[in-house]
């Protein structure tokens, strides 16, 4: 069952703080941290589960910390309040300005050919601004450019893979695994070709498809979750094989609480790629949500068999434990 948006009273200190994994798990930050105070305010409520927590002192400063974070967030929503209206203000005033220049011929005309030249301009310092970051400022940052450098060790071809993924060139990510596996098919091969079939598409994807969907990412990392859902919808039904758009799909549902649209969805990621490992990570976090523990611990063991190194593995495996145990 999906947790409240706001937190209930009257609940043990256990309950909350299953609760308080819950909206964790969810990204609700905010419900969490109240939550979560509520589950110490009777004391350390972890001494019991026979997990090793924190002292009792630490737990009376983790309390107070948590209280300067739930008022900071009350405060950091006033003022995203006050940010948007301001904004909404200001937009309707330029709606309205633009609106009452339209009436006169004149000024249209000017403002069409302005509107047409700046279009022009963009595209050309778009196009030149692009060719100086890869040729100039790439390098000078110690970043990888387009064309995957020769004469490499194994190790740095892993290197910059792992760069070239964050910077949207899974083509050159996977070239460059599959040259790092080349070059050393005992020690780091074996590395490379693990991180090429958990991390990298199944099949190649067009460069703009990566690029929208790191949008698409950033749109959700800032909140603006039905831009970001909208993004991922249209990847998927220009790209139904590139399976990244599926996960990300899934961790909007997930923070959106619709916990059975991101279990559709992100079986579907499986079945496109079932070493997609991001896909098992928000299929465990959709499941522990909703306490079905024993199924997230399930995706969890195909996830620490897919990499048992990858951090982020770990530590959901070692939350999805501990909830098991409360």
């Amino acid at each position: 069952m999906v947790p409240a948006k706001d937190v209930p009273p009257g609940l043990t200190a256990d309950e909350y703080l299953k609760l308080s994994i819950q909206y964790l798990l969810m990204n609700w930050k905010k419900q969490m941290v109240i939550a979560a105070k509520k589950a110490m305010e009777g004391g350390n409520p972890m001494k019991k589960h026979k997990v090793e927590g924190l002292s009792d002192e630490e737990y009376k400063k983790l309390g107070m910390m948590l209280g300067i974070v739930e008022t900071t967030m009350e405060i950091g929503d006033q003022a995203n309040e006050v940010v948007r209206g301001a904004f909404d203000a200001m937009q309707q005033a330029a709606n309205f300005a633009d609106q009452a220049l339209n009436e006169f011929e004149p000024i249209t005309e000017v403002k069409n050919e302005v509107q047409n030249a700046l279009k022009w301009w963009t595209e050309q310092a778009t196009e030149a601004i692009n060719k100086a970051v890869e040729e100039i400022l790439l390098p000078v940052l110690g970043l990888p450019t387009r064309d995957v450098p020769e004469g490499m060790s194994a190790d740095e071809y892993l290197r910059i893979a792992n760069q070239y993924k964050s910077m949207g060139w899974t083509e050159q990510a996977r070239d460059a695994l599959l040259m790092a596996n080349e070059i050393d098919p005992q020690d780091v091969g074996p590395k490379a070709l693990r991180y090429l079939k958990t991390k990298i598409p199944r099949h190649p994807v067009p460069h703009h498809a990566v690029k929208k969907n790191i949008w698409g990412h950033s749109l959700f990392l800032r909140g603006e979750l039905d831009e970001a859902k909208k993004t991922f919808e249209e990847l998927i039904q220009n790209y139904p094989d590139f399976e990244w758009p599926y996960g990300n799909l899934g961790a909007v549902y997930i923070q959106q609480g619709k916990i059975s649209n991101a279990k559709d969805v992100l079986s579907k990621a499986i079945d496109i790629n079932g070493d997609y490992l991001n896909a098992w990570l928000h299929l465990a976090r959709a499941r522990a949500a909703v306490l079905e523990v024993r199924e997230a611990q399930s995706c969890i063991d195909k996830a620490m068999r897919l990499d048992p190194d990858d951090q982020a593995v770990q530590s959901l495996k070692t939350l999805i434990e501990f909830l098991s145990q409360i």
